[in-house]
């Protein structure tokens, strides 16, 4: 098509300056820019694309300065392609695009005399956003294996280890959590066994507090405790307040789990920082009588008193646990036995107001008095059946 409009055409022959279609110069004046390459790619994430174009050799002062339009069409898309850059700059970041998805691309230059043909098309993939410790802990807490494997095999070793905001690894968790085959594979791509978290706690003693407390359950979570030591989980970990795997083991009140970490060597009277043994640990918080057997017959000591001189007898005075307080005097318990300030279990019973337990050392007491020496007295009777007092 002529670049003229026929009045000028008309001029132009008539002034004898080109003859037929042949519009010499002046046509050769006149061009539109050529088809272009198609844009160079630069920086790609996995929200944005850089593309470059360099049409140096294009420039030219008589078609005026030259204008650069990218259109831009989306993978799948019905709508086709459309604008998305129209300009005199020779690279544009285009952004706020989605994550692994392909775009394509395409240049045309202008001046004053028209448009170039549009550029052969390129087509540019996004990244995928890269994979976090918040992704991995997000699996890991939905018992997602699938996506665990899937994040382990795309990830470095960094990862395995990294921290939530409570200071736990993913490995800490899944062993909190029973989730063996979790557990497996972040072992078995390098997670740390001893990793500690803020508070000083590592997975095997989480694993066995937690064990019970929170998810009631048996048989796997016993599994989980071996793998973990046969990995090189230190059985002697302590927290920050000295507290050992067998001082957590207590607290969950799994049998099975204390009776592997004596047998395995830990001693049965193990201090945290305050001096308390498992079984003052035990008297202070659930009582349980199983788990108490398990540690006498282990060889707890009875009257292994903490810091400030309180031994397991008074302790399960304190808080009711009346079999407790029966198990600890027939196993030897000393009832005369005061703490720092002088204040018996008697006496730290009828302060709290325990009344079978009260009842319970009184009649040791008396019968002690009474009956010094004779090899054949009884224990006194049972006062309460209960369990605690209230």
């Amino acid at each position: 098509m002529s670049p003229y409009t026929s009045y000028e055409l008309f001029t132009l022959k008539a002034a004898g300056i080109f003859n037929g279609d042949d519009y010499g110069g002046f046509n050769r004046g006149r061009v539109v820019p050529d088809k272009p390459a198609p844009p160079i790619v630069g920086k790609v994430t996995a929200n944005s694309i850089e593309l470059f174009w360099d049409q140096n050799s294009m420039e030219d002062p008589s078609g005026g300065r030259l204008r650069y339009c990218i259109q831009e069409e989306e993978d799948l898309s019905r709508k086709g392609f459309g604008n998305v850059y129209n300009g005199f700059a020779k690279n544009n970041v285009f952004r706020g695009l989605e994550q692994n998805k392909t775009y394509r691309y395409r240049l045309r230059i202008s001046n004053d005399n028209g448009h170039s043909p549009w550029s052969q098309v390129i087509a540019v993939t996004t990244t995928r956003t890269p994979l976090s410790g918040n992704d991995l802990h997000s699996a890991v807490l939905h018992w997602e294996l699938e996506k665990v494997e899937a994040i382990l095999e795309e990830t470095d070793e960094e990862l395995v280890d990294s921290p939530d905001t409570f200071g736990m690894s993913p490995l800490m968790i899944a062993s909190q959590k029973g989730y063996t085959g979790i557990v497996s594979h972040l072992i078995a791509h390098s997670a740390d066994v001893n990793f500690s978290n803020t508070s000083g706690k590592n997975r095997l003693c989480i694993y066995i507090f937690d064990h019970s407390l929170m998810l009631a359950c048996s048989g796997g979570h016993m599994k989980i405790a071996v793998q973990l030591f046969e990995h090189g989980a230190s059985l002697d970990s302590k927290d920050n307040g000295g507290s050992g795997c067998l001082h957590w083991a207590v607290d969950g009140n799994k049998p099975d789990c204390i009776q592997w970490l004596l047998d395995k060597g830990i001693q049965v009277d193990v201090e945290d920082d305050f001096g308390c043994s498992p079984l003052l640990r035990l008297a202070s918080m659930n009582g349980n009588v199983e788990v108490a057997k398990i540690l006498i017959e282990n060889g707890a000591d009875v009257n292994k008193t903490d810091k400030i001189k309180k031994s397991p007898l008074m302790v399960a005075a304190v808080n009711g646990h009346f079999p407790l307080v029966q198990l600890l005097v027939e196993n030897g318990a000393d009832v005369h036995a005061g703490n720092k300030y002088g204040k018996t279990a008697l006496d730290f019973a009828e302060s709290f107001g325990r009344k079978n337990v009260v009842a319970y050392l009184q009649a040791v007491l008396e019968q002690e008095h009474s009956t010094a020496g004779d090899p054949g007295t009884t224990s006194p009777s049972k006062e309460s059946e209960s369990g605690h007092d209230g």
